[in-house]
């Protein structure tokens, strides 16, 4: 009798997520948009009632913010990608997850 062989890696349902840092800008991007807290932070930025900015008000926001058409074009414009990381810093600084700078 063969005994079957020994496959290593992850089992189905134990498939390791990909840290939200570990992820493409692009895709960082795409996700925060979609995060209610996200949107809140960008409504208050504006000036707006957090009701008003849905996803889509938020991507416009975002790629206002960053200069670019596209979330996409943070993979390939390094001055979108500082603007993106500054928006993430005071985001993290709004919700706690990091003190606010001084």
């Amino acid at each position: 009798m063969l005994s079957q062989p020994n496959i290593t890696g992850p089992k189905p349902g134990n498939a390791r997520r990909t840290a939200f840092t570990d992820l493409p800008a692009g895709t960082q991007a795409a996700l925060l948009c979609k995060d209610a807290r996200f949107q809140r932070f960008a409504a208050q930025q504006c000036g707006y009632s957090a009701s008003f900015f849905t996803e889509d008000f938020t991507a416009a926001w975002l790629r206002d913010q960053c200069n670019i058409l596209s979330r996409a074009d943070l993979h390939s414009d390094a001055q979108a990608l500082a603007r993106f990381n500054v928006l993430i810093t005071e985001f993290d600084a709004w919700t706690g997850k990091i003190a606010a700078p001084r």
